[in-house]
């Protein structure tokens, strides 16, 4: 019994807190999104970027009308209903900052740019620690 209470509690400690379930529509957007912001960032060719942020874009929109795991745990009733409503409204607000980064290396303005994607990385830095339960 002790053997397999230890197991049990190794296992515990040694698990690590997921971010959101992997098999989610939502999740497989996010990790579209976030797969093409890695590479974004570190883009130096203005139309490859532009196109970068399209595909993220792409994949917010994408993600707009799933629900975070989070929201649809919750109860019914108007908290539920707040949550999902500035889930949608804080994602609205990514796919506009994605937008204006595409317009950015459109423009060549490398500098925008760079401003921009520091504000994507608070802006989904706040979402997360809003809509995901460690």
């Amino acid at each position: 019994m002790k053997l397999i209470l230890s197991g049990l509690v190794a296992s515990l400690m040694l698990s690590q807190p997921t971010m959101a379930d992997d098999d989610t529509p939502l999740a497989k957007q996010m990790e579209a999104m976030n797969d093409a912001y890695k590479a974004m960032r570190r883009e130096k060719d203005t139309a490859k970027g532009a196109a970068l942020a399209r595909e993220a874009q792409d994949a917010m929109i994408k993600a707009i009308s799933e629900v975070p795991t989070m929201v649809s745990d919750m109860p019914e009733g108007a908290p539920k209903s707040k949550a999902s409503a500035e889930y949608r409204a804080m994602t609205g607000q990514l796919i506009a900052i994605l937008a204006n980064i595409e317009v950015a290396f459109l423009d060549g303005d490398t500098d925008k740019v760079a401003e921009l994607v520091t504000e994507m990385r608070e802006s989904k830095k706040v979402g997360h620690d809003r809509f995901i339960e460690e």
